[in-house]
This record gives C-alpha cells, structure tokens and sequence, in this order.
C-alpha cells in the first residue's frame, strides 16, 4: 500500500503533510504493554519497544517514498504538536513543503505529567489541521469508507452532526480505531476542513481524493 500511494502522492504534484499509524508495528507492542490513549504508568521497555517499532516502521515509509521521488522529512509529533507553538509549527511546515520536502510524522508514545500515552495519528492529523487549515485531510483505511449500521453500504456524506448521532463502538486497537478517526474528522470537518474516507487499496480512489476530485468513499463536512 505505501508504494502504491506514494507513487499517487508523488505524481499529484499537490503538497502533502504525512502522518501515518503504527499498524502490525506500534499497535499491537503497545497492546502487549499495556500503552494506550488513556494514560498509564507504563514500564520503560514497553515504551522503548513501542518507540523503536515505530521509528523502524517510520523509517520503511520515509524510504518507499524516495524510492517514488518524493522527499520525505520525518519528525517526532510530541516535540512538534506538544512542544512548539502552532503558529512556529505551521510556518516551520510550510518552510519544508515549500522546498519541496514532504514533512512525514506518526503516531508516538508521549509522556505526560501522570505516565505514558498514545498520541495517535488521528489525533495528530486533527492538530495539524488546526495548525495549517488544508483545503482536505485525506485518511486512507483499509476499508471504503464509513458504512451504514450493519452493512456494507457505503455513506458518501456525513455532517459532524450526523457523526455525533452515530452509535460507533470502540476500537480494537491501541488507540480507538474508527470511533476516534470519526470524532476526529468531525472537528476537523466543524472547522472548516473537508474530511476524506477513502480505501487505501484503492489507488484510483485515493489518488482522486488526494486532488480534490470525486471517489468512492465518505465525505465529512459541514
């Protein structure tokens, strides 16, 4: 899948801030740890193992990008999100998208006054898009969209008020799976940022997605 979209992001020629999820590499360490989004006093090696996973997988996505001409530039989102202040952040970010870097960042372990936490990327991508306010954020799932209850039928459009309606449940993940990505995407959408659901597998969608054309997936905005 990072192959596939990078060569779509690259061949967009739009400007693109990454930020990408911990999958088979940061979840289920984390899990194994007992490190989630809520706070916990975790030991120090699950955190460090957590943090290597996701270094290591971080560093797999920054090289299949330069492998299809983009020029990624990672960095940690606790020192970004949580140490800078959004209006240095978001000119910092500008800086490196106009040089025609590709700032990439993910989903962390983060230590707050009481212990240990997950930022996920979802969290994340909410806070970028309050920083930089892009015209859309794009999440690619492993599934089409969102569906109706119960069934494989896509939504195309949600409002953030449909999405606070909506009985999602938790996630079985480290950090909230698709009940989070909704309640992000609605503030997002409430702020002013178009929101995209679309499938990772499909390139053609994506890649529609990522330009601002019409694909087959969910729409969330107000």
């Amino acid at each position: 899948m990072v192959s596939a979209l990078s060569e779509e992001i690259a061949s967009s020629d739009h400007k693109v801030v990454v930020v990408h999820g911990g999958g088979s590499f940061g979840h289920v360490v984390a899990k194994q740890h007992g490190i989630s989004s809520e706070v916990s006093e975790a030991p120090a090696v699950g955190v460090a193992q957590t943090r290597g996973a996701m270094y290591e997988l971080d560093r797999m996505v920054c090289k299949t990008m330069m492998e299809y001409k983009l020029s990624p530039y990672p960095f940690s989102p606790f020192d970004a999100v949580s140490r800078a202040g959004r209006l240095q952040v978001a000119s910092w970010l500008k800086g490196l998208l106009k040089e025609g870097l590709t700032p990439v960042t993910f989903g962390d372990v983060t230590l707050t006054q009481s212990g240990f936490k997950v930022m996920s990327g979802d969290v994340i991508v909410q806070e970028l898009s309050k920083t930089l306010a892009p015209d859309r954020a794009v999440f690619a799932l492993d599934v089409d969209g969102v569906y109706e209850q119960n069934t494989r039928v896509i939504i195309p459009e949600l409002s953030p008020s449909k999405i606070r309606r909506m009985g999602v449940p938790d996630g079985d993940d480290a950090t909230g799976g698709m009940k989070l990505k909704l309640d992000v995407a609605a503030k997002i959408a409430a702020a002013g940022t178009k929101v995209c659901f679309v499938s990772g597998y499909r390139r053609n969608e994506f890649s529609k997605a990522v330009r601002g054309l019409d694909f087959y997936g969910t729409v969330v905005r107000s």
